[in-house]
């Protein structure tokens, strides 16, 4: 039910329904995961990158998103 009107693990973890909250953070998981192209076997750690992100509320993994422009994009790939 929290899925379907958009509430966020975060606000479950307010009301005090942790339980819930972990609960739908899985549900997220698996979204994420079935939205991701069969593409072979790929490095473990971009799923867990993909996870982390996904735990984090939703204003701060804006953010994180947001960094990821052109600049520090450019810098991840030079290494």
């Amino acid at each position: 039910m929290a899925n379907v009107v958009g509430v966020e693990p975060e606000q479950l973890d307010g009301a005090g329904r942790a339980d819930a909250a972990e609960i739908l953070r899985e549900i997220h998981r698996q979204e994420a995961a079935e939205e991701q192209p069969a593409s072979g076997p790929t490095d473990p750690r971009v799923q867990m990158a993909v996870d982390i992100l996904m735990d984090l509320p939703p204003r701060v993994r804006d953010e994180a998103l947001r960094r990821l422009g052109p600049e520090l994009r450019k810098r991840i790939e030079e290494g």
